[in-house]
Order: structure tokens, then C-alpha cells, then sequence
């Protein structure tokens, strides 16, 4: 079990396949407040490809924050699918 911090739980509350997609996922929950995490399997650095999950990123939050993250990602993504192409916010 992954443990933040302060020693709390962590879940995942979003996969993505790089660290670019993880990095914009993190920074818009961080820019409502919620602290998260990337966590993968592979060190991207040193093994950069995507085989059968291995280059999966998970997006971890603590288990208080996953309710929050989970409608914030619902939101852009509902967000993104009616407003494809135009620029939002996070």
C-alpha cells in the first residue's frame, strides 16, 4: 500500500499511459486543491515504452481526496468531450 506524507493511504484515481498525461491529470487536481501522485510500475527514464500495462501511470490520491478527484475527472472529461478543440480550464 502506497502511504503519503503523513503516512495515509493512497488510491488510484485515474491511469494514464505517459507521464506528460499524468503531469497535466496532477496539475489540475492540484489547481482545486487536492494533492496527487504519479505511481508506476516502470521508471519511464530508464524504460520508456508501453508494453501489456508496464507503462501504465496511476494517479493517486489519498482516500479523503478520491471522491473530489473523481468528479473533478469526470467533469473534464465530460468537458472535453462536448468542447473538444476549444481551449478550458483544468
Amino acid at each position: 500500500m502506497l502511504l503519503d506524507d503523513l503516512g495515509r493511504p493512497l488510491v488510484p484515481v485515474h491511469e494514464c499511459w505517459n507521464d506528460s498525461e499524468a503531469d497535466v491529470v496532477i496539475s489540475c487536481l492540484g489547481a482545486h486543491g487536492i494533492q496527487a501522485w504519479a505511481n508506476s510500475e516502470v521508471p519511464h527514464s530508464v524504460l520508456p515504452l508501453n508494453i501489456d500495462g508496464l507503462g501504465k501511470v496511476q494517479v493517486m490520491v489519498t482516500e479523503e481526496d478520491a471522491e473530489a478527484a473523481d468528479f473533478i475527472l469526470r467533469e473534464r472529461q465530460t468537458a472535453s468531450d462536448t468542447e473538444e478543440g476549444e481551449e478550458r480550464d483544468c
